[in-house]
């Protein structure tokens, strides 16, 4: 189901002339605990890797996607949160064919299906993959892997969380992703038409020395897809975004969950775009908020799936790094 809502917020992006599709993290499944999530991940990962040997589903499935992508590049713009948002106010739960098995799909193979029938890159916001690819040290372990793909369905970048969130607020969180996750090691960057991507994931938003590391190597736009918790979300998602927009100097693209996943999980919301000077460009509402086109007497549950869009311009990116040298300057201090 999952699948197929993606497959639709690709048909919209289509249909707005977008290039690029980002999605949260945890796009594909968000397990209840460690065990479910192992059992649904996605088998070992290398980048650039034979692509035939991965990602295979069966031709029902990615039929159901074609068609899916096809129909919604189709419809016209419905009445959303804002005049560049569309959503249809529920899953495409009919267009499941209950008597067909569910096993053994690949979500990967699913998004490289609607990648190759939308034409347009994806930013996968994260997977979970098996660790153990012949590590004994990380038998029973998955990455939170953060995937980009081409209009092909290649994979051209491939970013493997490494803040995992270990956190407990007493009464409202508690959660240690480290328990089932390995953390990855590597900056990553990745070219792309929007430009030039530095990706992270949720928690690794609060250490803004990997964003420093990112601008150092030539990234324009910063990607933070996450599943933030509500009351973590409520008291410091806006103010993280805006703040690490301002310091690289760089546009920040944040897909982000939305709503209740199991009776453990719901998460706070808000997929924003913000520009290189900290502006909130698109904001697609969350917990706390309605739709902008909604009045105080209507119904305020948001939509999902739901999908906005920005104009991203990296000459604004160059205006306020000429105007305001903040790398410049931070490489000749001395502390």
């Amino acid at each position: 189901e999952n699948l197929l809502q993606i497959a639709q917020c690709a048909g919209w992006a289509k249909s707005s002339k977008a290039t690029m599709m980002f999605l949260p993290e945890a796009c594909g499944f968000l397990g209840e605990n460690a065990q479910e999530t192992l059992v649904n991940a996605e088998p070992p990962l290398v980048q650039q890797q034979d692509l035939s040997s991965i990602g295979k589903n069966p031709a029902w499935l990615t039929e159901q996607l074609k068609s899916t992508v096809e129909r919604c590049t189709s419809e016209c713009p419905g009445n959303g949160m804002n005049a560049k948002t569309k959503d249809t106010g529920g899953a495409p739960s009919d267009l499941i064919d209950d008597e067909k098995s569910m096993a053994d799909l690949s979500v990967l193979g699913g998004l490289q299906a609607i990648a190759r029938c939308s034409g347009l890159w994806i930013s996968v916001g994260g997977l979970h993959v098996r660790a153990d690819d012949g590590d004994e040290s990380l038998e029973d372990r998955v990455y939170n892997s953060h995937l980009v793909l081409d209009s092909t369905g290649s994979i051209q970048a491939l970013y493997n969380k490494i803040h995992l969130f270990d956190v407990s607020i007493p009464g409202k969180v508690q959660l240690r992703e480290s328990k089932s996750t390995a953390p990855g090691h590597k900056v990553v960057l990745c070219d792309t038409p929007v430009g030039r991507l530095g990706l992270s994931t949720c928690y690794d938003v609060r250490f803004p020395e990997l964003y420093v590391k990112l601008v150092e190597q030539g990234a324009e736009i910063l990607l933070v897809p996450s599943a933030f918790t509500v009351p973590t979300g409520s008291a410091h998602w806006h103010v993280l975004l805006r703040a690490r927009a301002i310091e690289s100097q760089c546009f920040v693209i944040a897909a982000a969950q939305y709503g209740s996943h199991n009776k453990k999980r719901s998460s706070y919301g808000h997929s924003l775009v913000v520009d290189p000077w900290g502006t909130v460009m698109t904001d697609a509402g969350g917990v706390d908020s309605k739709p902008a086109s909604h009045t105080d007497e209507e119904d305020t549950t948001i939509a999902t799936p739901c999908i906005i869009t920005a104009d991203i311009d990296l000459k604004d990116v160059a205006s306020i790094r000429e105007r305001m040298p903040v790398q410049h300057h931070r490489k000749a201090a001395e502390y």
